[in-house]
């Protein structure tokens, strides 16, 4: 009887983790923002956008098990703690662009990863002026790039979960129409811990 059960629990526990090897994947991530540096001259990234709380949608290409390319879209939301004099106004950063990830151990449980990227980076802050009439204020620029580490705790084939850590450098130049001076122009940065899941199709 023993040997019967182990002859038909064997291929079980024999069922591969790694996602097969060429494919898309859609992932999900929730992530929170901390911001570091100036957004413009001497305005604080953590005055005009504050911390923020950052959904993420991204789809990728594998060329294998290990290496992929994708694109993301990621919508923070935050809440400009110096743009308001009595209503609590809010902001939001939009990032987008392109990823480049690799997989150490794909066909294990536990699966780490890093990735690098860059893309572009839009911010808008809603403010109010002494007379209490509300605003808005936009920023534009380029995020100059990211790297990111994470750990994958693969489920199945198909879906994994786990924790990741993201680390991106920013320049706006721009405020709708108008250019900043070179001279106002600074680099931010943004460090995200969060979750991701992946799906693989």
């Amino acid at each position: 009887m023993v040997s019967l059960f182990l002859l038909w629990a064997a291929p079980v526990e024999a069922q591969p983790l790694e996602p097969k090897g060429a494919g898309f994947a859609l992932g999900f991530r929730a992530a929170y923002g901390i911001p570091l540096g100036n957004a413009v001259g001497n305005v604080k990234m953590t005055d005009v956008i504050g911390e923020t709380v950052s959904p993420q949608v991204e789809l990728a290409y594998f060329f294998n098990s290990r290496l992929s390319l994708g694109v993301y879209f990621q919508l923070g939301f935050g809440r400009s703690p110096d743009a308001c004099f009595e209503a609590l106004c809010g902001s939001n950063v939009r990032r987008y662009g392109i990823d480049l990830d690799y997989h150490f151990q794909p066909g294990a449980f536990v699966s780490p990863w890093i990735g690098v990227g860059l893309g572009f980076e839009n911010a808008t802050v809603q403010f109010e002026d002494e007379a209490a009439a509300l605003g808005s204020l936009p920023y534009e620029g380029f995020d100059l790039g990211h790297a990111h580490v994470g750990v994958d705790l693969r489920i199945n084939r198909t879906m994994a979960v786990g924790p990741y850590l993201s680390a991106s450098l920013g320049q706006y130049r721009r405020s709708g129409s108008h250019d900043f001076s070179s001279d106002g122009r600074r680099v931010h940065a943004w460090i995200q811990p969060g979750v991701r899941m992946q799906l693989h199709f």
